[in-house]
């Protein structure tokens, strides 16, 4: 068996039968979870930036290649409800990298993490002779009185939420690959090369002492979501006609002659956050988040009994793939 057959997720699941945690919460959700200082739970996170996998270097910027390794982390904190704190960077590198391009990365890094109250506290440096990969670990911390906002928290009658437009970055990358960086599309694009965490809605929600299941969407809101039905052995109904469709989605695919559902359902690295709430907090949250932060939330469906995802169209259930962004898989 190849990594191929088993993919990035049931790789995952063999790792954590070969690491079972003794942590309050290992391997399976946004962070992990440990204990901190007084008071307060640690968080801790890795991602990566892999040239030719997350990046191209004649298609992005370094600057944003060091904002993109910094958000994708900050993401995950804000899955957690919580505060980043401190960071390592981790880069291998060929030695023939032009110092410019480094430091652009860095000057990335340094501007993200200076808008969120992020110390860059340490690392390493190695050589390879193949592509770029540039590793970031974020920590961060949440108080311990405060419920965590874990993947299998969701029950059958919670409502299902997302925040923003997803599926706007997507339409950005296609803009991007084609170098169609047309005014009229610029937030478009700008959704993929600088998309924002939502740390502020992340601590909202983990304020309002609630059972909430939380992710980001960085992988796709279908793929996604299936992380935490399978972690709340539940399942969903999404509805067709709430699907958030941005006007600037809805314009790319109609002159692209597209499905903007495809997009929002599939797209990734929106790095919004997809969420399940108890229906008692659910019109509360509606009014509240938009209010507050001048963001979006949208009610997209219900968690059901069972298992897997449909899809309601008028009065038809429609059954949908969980598939998005999957590392060591060629489908998407």
């Amino acid at each position: 068996m190849e990594l191929r057959d088993l993919g990035e997720f049931g790789l995952i699941a063999r790792i954590r039968n070969v690491f079972p945690s003794t942590a309050p919460l290992g391997i399976g959700d946004d962070c992990a979870v440990l204990p901190g200082r007084e008071g307060f739970w640690l968080l801790a996170t890795v991602d990566s930036q892999v040239e030719g996998v997350h990046f191209r270097v004649t298609l992005i910027p370094p600057f944003f290649v060091g904002r993109r390794l910094l958000v994708a982390n900050l993401s995950d904190i804000a899955a957690m409800g919580g505060i980043p704190r401190h960071a390592l960077l981790s880069f291998a590198l060929r030695e023939d990298t032009p110092f410019a391009w480094l430091n652009e990365v860095l000057q990335g890094v340094r501007e993200e993490a200076s808008r969120h109250g992020v110390e860059v506290v340490g690392g390493n440096l190695a050589r390879t002779d193949g592509p770029a990969v540039l590793d970031l670990v974020l920590l961060g911390e949440v108080e311990r009185d405060r419920p965590l906002l874990l993947r299998g928290n969701a029950r059958p009658g919670d409502w299902i939420f997302v925040t923003g437009y997803p599926g706007e970055a997507k339409a950005g990358l296609i803009l991007a690959e084609r170098k169609m960086l047309k005014e009229q599309y610029r937030g478009l694009w700008q959704r993929f090369f600088a998309a924002s965490p939502r740390l502020d809605v992340g601590r909202f929600l983990g304020a309002l002492g609630e059972r909430i299941a939380l992710i980001d969407v960085s992988d796709g809101v279908l793929q996604d979501l299936g992380h935490i039905l399978e972690e709340s052995h539940v399942g969903a109904i999404l509805y067709e006609d709430a699907l958030p469709i941005s006007p600037l989605l809805a314009q790319f695919c109609e002159e692209e002659g597209c499905d903007p559902r495809e997009f929002v359902l599939r797209g990734g690295e929106d790095f919004e956050l997809l969420f399940t709430v108890p229906p008692h907090r659910g019109e509360e949250i509606q009014e509240e988040i938009p209010q507050r932060f001048g963001l979006p939330v949208h009610r997209v469906g219900e968690i059901v009994q069972g298992t897997g995802v449909y899809l309601r169209r008028e009065d038809a259930l429609i059954p949908l793939v969980l598939r998005g962004f999957n590392h060591f898989s060629r489908k998407e």
